[in-house]
């Protein structure tokens, strides 16, 4: 993998300006450098982490959805069970899941109040700023599974986050213990089950023997997704 200062380094400017609403436009010539700006600001500020693991997968005909400890884990068990129809269409055919966390650390957290004190603006473009950088590192993180995936012989559906679809928030309970987020990346969950630090993502990878590894940016950027049967929307 990547060193991860590296990857939230080349964040996409385009990501930032989507999220800031500029769909597909550029911002004029003072926003551009404050979005330079609030980049190198974050980056400097950044300390990524992230953690993976991979587990097993039943899909029940009543449309639960159980992940579990591999036979060859320490500990066995179900590591978190939900009833979900968009990320049960999602694991349709799916033998196998990943679970994943990753973090921007702290620092991006502090840059951001403070840029809410000293200038509301800026923090507008620094949570932008935010946002597109873990994109970037879930990206990243993201081509590590499928890289230890394809090893084992398997592919990869796209990722789903709880609070995605209908998907609950509660699952997060289940990241923080399956993943030891705490422990391993320093995550933590607020009791709206919010994740601290906040630029955080956790996801469920679905993993298949079938050909259909999918498109790393996710189903808008895949030129398949019109009718795909695992398509997240």
């Amino acid at each position: 993998m990547r060193n991860a200062i590296e990857v939230i380094r080349e964040t996409d400017r385009k990501e930032v300006r989507r999220y800031l609403g500029y769909y597909g436009k550029k911002a004029d010539a003072a926003i551009e450098e404050q979005i330079g700006f609030c980049l190198e600001e974050m980056c400097t500020a950044a300390e990524p982490g992230a953690v993976f693991r991979r587990c097993g997968l039943i899909l029940h005909d009543d449309g639960r959805i159980r992940i579990t400890a591999l036979p060859e884990d320490r500990v066995q068990g179900t590591l978190m069970e939900t009833a979900s129809k968009s990320l049960a269409r999602n694991l349709q055919g799916c033998c196998g899941a990943y679970l994943m966390a990753v973090t921007l650390g702290q620092g991006p957290d502090l840059v951001v109040r403070r840029a809410a004190v000293l200038s509301p603006g800026k923090m507008v473009i620094c949570q932008a700023a935010g946002a597109a950088m873990a994109e970037a590192w879930c990206d990243e993180v993201n081509r590590e599974i499928r890289e230890e995936a394809s090893r084992l012989g398997f592919a990869c559906r796209p990722r789903f986050s709880p609070g995605y679809g209908d998907l609950p928030l509660t699952l997060q309970k289940d990241f923080e213990t399956a993943l030891e987020m705490k422990k391993e990346i320093g995550i933590s969950l607020t009791d709206s089950l919010l994740m601290v630090p906040t630029k955080s993502v956790t996801a469920i990878i679905g993993l298949t023997r079938e050909d259909t590894d999918c498109d790393i940016q996710g189903c808008n950027s895949c030129s398949s997704a019109e009718g795909c049967s695992y398509r997240r929307t």
